[in-house]
């Protein structure tokens, strides 16, 4: 009998290349509309590519349903931060897989690009005789990046070329020629006043939810510079505030995953050097490396291989 895979996301001459590519499995096309339906809930896997189709159901799959989905063996998202899972992720009887590496390149060049306007004040070229800071370098600076997975990792390669000293907290730390030194989570309040510029790349986790509270705001070191590419939860948003209110950095910028009220996609707020967007740090054109993933794995889940990109139960990414 052959197996069925449900996927979601997939333009027509996708879904007729995936079926011919793999023409042992039965494909349907899923949707909001027939997420639920006697047929679907027979599949033995289920890949999202893009998520829009199933905007209304994903959550509620995710969260309770999955339980009736009883012959269902792996699912794959393509997101990076798969936190929306971690309460339930003990309880999945199937394997979850995600994209938690191949957002490396947008979201790292998107952390540079905030950075770097940051840094050189791009918000206040018309401005220049009244700079609240003169614009810096990034070379010689001391970096940390706090959360080294496949988009910390990304980022720390590119400001290694730009000749930053960078160290990184990370708990599953593998020597890399670009870190100087790694530390442990549980140090961050007594090493992060020693950085001039600290980036948050971790993913959230019932560990790393609000850890940058008031006290390692209050620890940073004095005209350092803040940067956020993960979730918003992983910042106590209060204490944030009125950490911002200090005037004690030298700027900050976050990509908003929905924790900041938004106007506009791209928000500046010259008092503070604080940068905001709008969660644009996942978009990108280049979006081969969703469709290579997916096919990678199905060739794995074909000839009964590790698939990639393993979401760990334990970690919870």
């Amino acid at each position: 009998m052959k197996k069925t895979i449900g996927i979601v996301g997939f333009k027509k001459h996708e879904l007729s290349k995936v079926k011919k590519k793999y023409n042992k499995f039965d494909f349907i096309d899923i949707n909001d509309n027939n997420f639920f339906t006697k047929k679907i809930i027979n599949i033995n896997a289920l890949l999202v590519l893009y998520e829009y189709p199933v905007k209304k159901n994903l959550s509620i799959f995710l969260k309770y349903k999955f339980k009736i989905f009883k012959k269902l063996k792996w699912v794959h998202l393509t997101r990076a931060g798969v936190d929306e899972c971690e309460p339930y992720l003990k309880s999945y009887h199937f394997k979850l897989t995600a994209g938690k590496k191949i957002q490396g390149p947008n979201v790292s060049e998107h952390c540079l690009a905030m950075l770097l306007s940051i840094s050189r004040g791009l918000f206040d070229q018309f401005n220049r005789n009244k700079y609240t800071h003169r614009p810096t370098e990034i070379l010689n600076k001391k970096i940390l990046v706090v959360g080294l997975g496949g988009i910390g990792t990304e980022i720390s390669k590119k400001l290694n070329m730009f000749g930053a000293k960078i160290d990184s907290v990370d708990h599953s730390f593998t020597k890399k020629s670009f870190i100087k030194k790694n530390f442990s989570l549980r140090n961050l309040s007594k090493i992060i006043g020693n950085y001039d510029i600290i980036i948050n790349s971790l993913p959230l986790t019932k560990i790393t939810k609000n850890l940058f509270n008031k006290k390692i705001f209050n620890s940073m070191k004095k005209l350092s510079i803040f940067l956020s590419v993960s979730r918003d939860q992983t910042i106590n948003i209060k204490d944030f505030k009125k950490f911002l209110k200090t005037n004690k950095l030298f700027g900050v910028a976050i990509d908003n995953t929905g924790s900041f009220k938004m106007k506009n996609k791209i928000e500046y707020n010259k008092k503070y050097n604080f940068l905001l967007t709008d969660h644009l740090a996942g978009v990108t054109t280049d979006n081969q490396r969703r469709t290579k993933l997916i096919y990678d794995n199905i060739d794995a889940y074909v000839k009964n291989k590790k698939i990639n990109f393993l979401v760990s139960k334990q970690k919870g990414y």
